[in-house]
Formats: C-alpha cells, structure tokens, sequence
C-alpha cells in the first residue's frame, strides 16, 4: 500500500453492529469499507461519560500508526436520538428513550424523563429562595420545617391529620378561638350540653 493509499484510510466512517460494553475500553464491531466487518474496535470515550450506542449508530475510526487492523472509534452519533433545534451555545445530554437534560441559552436546566431517582447517601440540600411542586408530594420519613408552614386547600377544603398531634410553645387557633384559653359559659351539671367556646 502506497503511503498517500494509507493516508486516505487513517480515517474513516462507518455503522456500528454490535456493542460490548463489559470490559474496561468499550469494544464495538463495526462495518466500515465495502464488504469490511472489524471486531474489537476500541472505543475511546471523554472521562465522566459513558453511553451504549444503538445499533447503526455512525462511528468515526482513526487507524493507530495508519493500520487498518488497529481502528479506534474517537467518536460516536445517532443522529434519530439526537437532540435537534439547539441554539448556539446550548448542550444537552440524552439517550435513546426520550430521557433529555437540556441546558438552554437562558440559564436553565432542564431535565425531562419519566422518574427521577436520587441516591444520595448522605443527603441533599437545594439552595434557592423558593421551590414549587406542581403536583402531590409524599414524606415517608420524619417532615419537619423551621421558619413556620402555612397552607389552603386540602381535599374539599378540608385537612386531614391523622395520630396524635403534639403542639408546645405560642398559640393553637382555630377559627380564631385559642383553644387553651378559650372558656365555657352556662355549664350545667348533668348530660346537657356547654355553650361552643367563646
């Protein structure tokens, strides 16, 4: 092979087959030239992150020291999963299943997926003046707060709390009356009944 011959072959595009993705360097088996199926090619990846592409993804190979036995994949596209319309500047991260983490030209991060799992095991603070659930919100453990809780609403208007509830310190009101203060007028003994509080 004459060397501008081999030039020509330092690097080249073709269709991934097969995946494996068990050992330390991905490996890939690739149809490149006509006719040509390459096993084991290296697939070198950016440090802190890692994908499996789908079959028929587009790699582009470069040949170690010009050997076509020797291919690297250097990089990887699908170009159906891929993310389109981005404006300059804006990136985003993605797989195959529709799962995106877009961050746009205005600042925002935006993640768009089915469930979001955190495994935190220490824990997980959000540092921001204000957080909003649209929707339900569910504590399994131990729900406390610091600086006061209000609310409206509730199911029909209505709030439900089951258990015991333990309250120490300032005052406990409903409709107004403190209920640790509030007094009984024309008690009479017997089964009748006392006046509502006042």
């Amino acid at each position: 092979m004459n060397p501008l011959q081999k030039l020509r072959l330092m690097v080249a595009r073709g269709i991934v087959n097969l995946v494996n993705d068990a050992g330390g360097l991905q490996m890939l088996q690739i149809s490149a030239l006509d006719g040509e199926t390459r096993d084991e090619v290296e697939r070198v990846q950016n440090f802190g992150h890692t994908g499996n592409p789908p079959m028929a993804a587009t790699p582009i190979m470069v040949a170690v020291a010009g050997s076509r036995d020797h291919l690297v994949a250097v990089a990887v596209d699908h170009e159906d999963s891929r993310p389109k319309g981005l404006q300059p500047g804006e990136s985003a991260t993605y797989n195959a299943f529709g799962v995106l983490f877009k961050y746009d030209q205005d600042g925002n991060a935006t993640l768009t997926c089915k469930n979001l799992i955190v495994d935190a095991s220490e824990g997980i603070q959000f540092n921001t003046p204000l957080t909003n659930f649209s929707e339900m919100a569910t504590v399994n453990g131990l729900f406390s707060y610091k600086a006061g809780m209000s609310g409206s609403g509730g199911d029909g208007g209505k709030t439900t709390i089951s258990g015991d509830f333990t309250h120490s310190g300032g005052d406990l009101s409903s409709n107004g009356v403190v209920v640790h203060l509030h007094y009984h007028g024309h008690v009479t003994r017997g089964s009748e009944n006392t006046d509502s509080p006042t």
